[in-house]
């Protein structure tokens, strides 16, 4: 009778357990589909840095110069909208001078599913082209947004 009772236990015991588990991982599943908080959604940003360089610099990105390339290929690949902010800059360069120049930080946020990336890399290969800039930085973030 001691032994049916210890095996009813130990039965019990590991229902219990498996139970414990499906919950945590039901939890878990449900916090990673909807990490955003009441009245927001999940986005995908993008923040990209733009070297314009400076005044000594022949390559120098213009004002003008800028708000064409704003124009196209950048508000043409994401019309629902943007922001850009002024910042300064500073690097390192290979000789190991440092660098400072004035730049444009581009932030752009889209639903997680849109495949973005190509008109991202597409914006970056056409601002080295036109402006024969080496490097344009690229940080992805996942966040939450409302508008």
């Amino acid at each position: 009778m001691l032994r049916t009772f210890n095996q009813t236990v130990g039965a019990l015991v590991t229902v219990v357990a498996l139970a414990a588990c499906a919950f945590i991982l039901s939890c878990s599943s449900e916090a990673r589909t909807n990490p955003c908080p009441a009245g927001t959604e999940p986005y995908t940003e993008y923040k990209l840095f733009f070297g314009r360089g400076d005044g000594n610099n022949p390559k120098a990105v213009s004002d003008e110069a800028w708000s064409e390339f704003l124009e196209s290929p950048v508000t043409s690949e994401f019309p629902d909208g943007l922001t850009v902010l002024d910042a300064k800059g500073q690097y390192t360069d290979a000789s190991g001078d440092l660098i400072r120049e004035h730049t444009k930080v581009l932030i752009i946020l889209v639903p997680p599913d849109a495949d973005s990336a190509p008109k991202i890399d597409t914006i970056i290969e056409e601002y080295k082209q036109r402006f024969a800039r080496g490097a344009v930085l690229r940080q992805v973030i996942d966040t939450c947004a409302s508008f």
